[in-house]
């Protein structure tokens, strides 16, 4: 058990037991349509896109949006279980992460208190189950106040906005009806399965004009003020139940609290919410889909962490990235990567995903950085990543018809197949060249905050190029399945090998790769730089897109080895800048250690995980991603939530707080750690004529097996570490590494010796 908590996996939860750990440790509820942002406590947002430009918040507050309190109404001592402001001495307290839910446990003095949350599978509101238990010896006449701040003025007039309590709702109604607005989302309802005894509609009621969140005015009062309110910049949704509980008794109250087009529409929703069973179905739908994802990759190995993080959370995270992308935005090659990973596990979702991707792609061929909302600054690498995804999408599913399904571009009235969207992309790339024939930077790469390098389109990114390079060889190889492309593949793969030669000859420094040169002629990650002398990105795709022979390759990762490496990862560049620099951008002008500024940046660290592979660097590899992960022992106290992906951790040159992770979840490299461990280190991937199998295993690693769901065929794969190669399937042995397609719903004994 680490300082935080526990893995519970017969249920599929991780139970945090520290109430206080380093920083708030943060979980995400959500359908296709909406979002919770929840903390440990049960604090965070919830929201809708009504636009690409307009979110509309069911609850926008992070210092006190969701309390459960409590209230022995014979001693007057009262108490919020979830958050526990006044620092009582809890006998229990614990927050259940689950699939689709979050459940916050707490005791004191004898009432045990679960306050569990979910999201509905459709529809815009939040859904509360709140149990109270007397683990006592007497009777307790206890209140039961559960607090919420509703967002409920969607403009600044406040004059808009009045709530109350309704009697046709039989709870709380909170409208802001204003002038020529956007959307008709105007009301906020909270009601509950039972009635409430006394409500209050505002803090100045409830918490007080000057008293704290641990002393709420109105809990010194035998019930709350039934007033309702208008003009109020800051409204609040509280109800009273006054609960008898025998000794070992339990009660229930279910809460709903969402947003509606008026009171009519409030009352219809919140019945179907409030129904018997529907909280229960709505979380068991959740776990349904999740478990049947889950089966379709199991791996035993000897590290049980990465078996849980593989098996289960990694799919979770991505699951969040394919549709709510980096959550504060919806970005092209955020979801399209996420896209590339959720391929194996649901391709049905994945071929939606790419299709809403290629319709915020402009009709020059380059995509939009971010649609939701919409970023126009140029950014220049959007289409070097839709050959990967859609490659993975047919290689998982053998669907070629994909290819021909008809997609919009960016505000435009043209319309094209995805192939050609894909074709498009890349002619965008090939056909936007500098001085030295490499593909000019624009606004920015992958690398966002190089954003002042190449906004005279004269600088060009080396990193960018040889991603092309990548995508090109990727495109060429659907074209190969398609068949009937060779005329196009002999134009492209002349094209890739000039674009290739440029970088050779203008970014290659013999043990590195520059990462570009930007619009003042400047080398940018280069030995001549003042700063910054050499990136991480730039080596690692080298080895993606195989820009030299595997000699060249392992003496430019050693570079990596010598110049990147900390106890926590890899930084993206070392020494990180120090010195504000307006021909790089924003990235410069970061503290050192701080993002793309010398972090160590996990979705580069995920890259270098796969080059090492590549290379059949099988421990570099695994010691790689275990330096990331939450229980590294040189990084214990990291702040990241153990079962997802951390974004980054401040690098070593950060002054103050080297190591430390002040945020996860919203990361591309979930999807490609998964990628790594399935993919690369177990070699389980799946091709257009089979399931590959070809593994860079860790000398730590013996008696590994793998169950992998392939086209509906399970493989049920046993390794054996012999020293040489040999694959074979329900006792034949196969010639190369791809075991056969066979019938869905069939199953097959696979043994891959290595």
């Amino acid at each position: 058990m680490s300082n935080l908590g526990f893995f519970y996996n017969d249920k599929k939860e991780y139970t945090i037991t520290n109430m206080r750990p380093r920083r708030p440790l943060k979980n995400f509820l959500w359908n296709e349509q909406f979002i919770m942002i929840l903390d440990h406590f049960g604090f965070g947002e919830s929201f809708r896109y009504i636009n690409p430009e307009e979110r509309r918040f069911v609850v926008n507050d992070g210092e006190a949006g969701r309390l459960i309190y409590i209230k022995d109404r014979e001693t007057g001592e009262f108490y919020d279980a979830n958050r526990n402001y006044a620092n009582k001495s809890f006998d229990k307290y614990e927050c259940n992460v689950g699939i689709g839910y979050q459940q916050i446990v707490s005791e004191y003095k004898g009432i045990e208190t679960k306050f569990t949350l979910a999201a509905p599978t459709e529809g815009f509101a939040e859904l509360w189950k709140i149990e109270v238990k007397n683990n006592s010896d007497t009777t307790r006449k206890i209140d039961l106040i559960p607090y919420c701040r509703p967002s409920v003025n969607v403009t600044s007039h406040l004059a808009y906005g009045h709530a109350d309590y309704e009697k046709k709702l039989d709870g709380l109604y909170f409208s802001h009806d204003a002038y020529n607005i956007s959307h008709n989302c105007v009301g906020v309802y909270m009601k509950a399965s039972m009635s409430p005894a006394s409500y209050d509609i505002t803090d100045i009621n409830f918490k007080g004009i000057y008293n704290s969140w641990a002393e709420p005015q109105a809990l010194y009062n035998e019930s709350l003020s039934n007033k309702g309110s208008s003009f109020d910049s800051t409204y609040c949704g509280a109800m009273q139940f006054a609960l008898d509980i025998l000794s070992g008794e339990q009660k229930t109250i279910y809460v709903v609290l969402g947003m509606c087009t008026d009171l009519d529409d409030a009352v219809n929703l919140s019945d179907m919410y409030l129904s018997d069973g529907f909280f229960e179905q709505s979380i068991a739908a959740v776990k349904n889909d999740a478990d049947a994802m889950d089966n379709l990759f199991v791996l035993e190995s000897p590290d049980e962490y990465i078996n849980i993080m593989t098996n289960i959370w990694l799919k979770r995270q991505i699951s969040l990235g394919k549709t709510w992308g980096r959550v504060y935005n919806k970005g092209f090659r955020d979801i399209m990567q996420d896209t590339a990973g959720l391929a194996a596990f649901d391709g049905k979702m994945a071929r939606e995903k790419i299709k809403v991707c290629l319709a915020t792609q402009r009709p020059n061929g380059n995509p939009m950085r971010s649609f939701a909302p919409i970023d126009r600054d140029p950014y220049y690498d959007g289409a070097v990543w839709t050959p990967e995804t859609v490659l993975a999408y047919i290689n998982e599913t053998g669907d070629l018809t994909v290819l021909d399904d008809d997609v919009p571009y960016f505000e435009s009235d043209e319309h094209d197949s995805v192939f050609e969207h894909m074709y498009r992309g890349l002619r965008f790339l090939l056909d936007n060249r500098g001085e030295h024939n490499m593909v000019l930077w624009g606004g920015g790469d992958w690398n966002d905050s190089i954003n002042n390098a190449g906004n005279q389109l004269k600088g060009e990114s080396a990193w960018l190029s040889i991603a092309t390079v990548k995508a090109i060889k990727e495109f060429c190889r659907i074209c190969e399945i398609i068949g009937g492309k060779d005329e196009l593949i002999n134009k492209l793969t002349k094209e890739r090998e000039i674009l290739k030669s440029a970088v050779l000859e203008h970014a290659f420094e013999g043990d590195q790769f520059t990462y570009g040169i930007n619009d003042w002629g400047e080398k940018v990650g280069s030995h001549e730089s003042y700063q910054a002398k050499t990136y991480l990105n730039s080596q690692t795709w080298a080895v993606l897109a195989e820009m030299l022979d595997n000699d060249g390759l392992n003496k430019i990762m050693q570079t990596v080895e010598d110049k990147l490496k900390c106890d926590f990862g890899y930084v993206q560049c070392a020494p990180a800048y120090s010195e504000k620099d307006l021909h790089i951008g924003r990235m410069a002008y970061f503290i050192p250690g701080g993002y793309e500024n010398g972090s160590v940046y996990n979705h580069g660290v995920a890259f270098k995980i796969a080059a090492d592979c590549m290379l059949g660097k099988a421990d570099t590899a695994y010691e790689s991603l275990k330096m990331i992960c939450y229980d590294n022992p040189k990084n214990l106290n990291s702040g990241v939530e153990p079962y997802v992906v951390t974004n980054m951790f401040f690098g070593p040159q950060e002054k103050y707080r080297p190591g430390f992770s002040f945020y996860a979840w919203f990361t591309g490299a979930a999807g490609w750690v998964y990628r790594d461990i399935t993919e690369f280190i177990l070699g389980v991937k799946g091709e257009y004529t089979g399931l590959k199998i070809n593994p860079c295993m860790p000398s730590a690693w013996n008696n590994i097996f793998v169950s992998r769901v392939y086209r509906g065929a399970t493989y049920n794969i046993t390794y054996k570490r012999t020293g040489s190669y040999k694959l074979t399937v329900d006792g034949k042995v196969i010639s190369g590494n791809i075991a056969p397609i066979f019938p869905e719903g069939s199953n097959h004994t696979v043994v891959c010796e290595f």
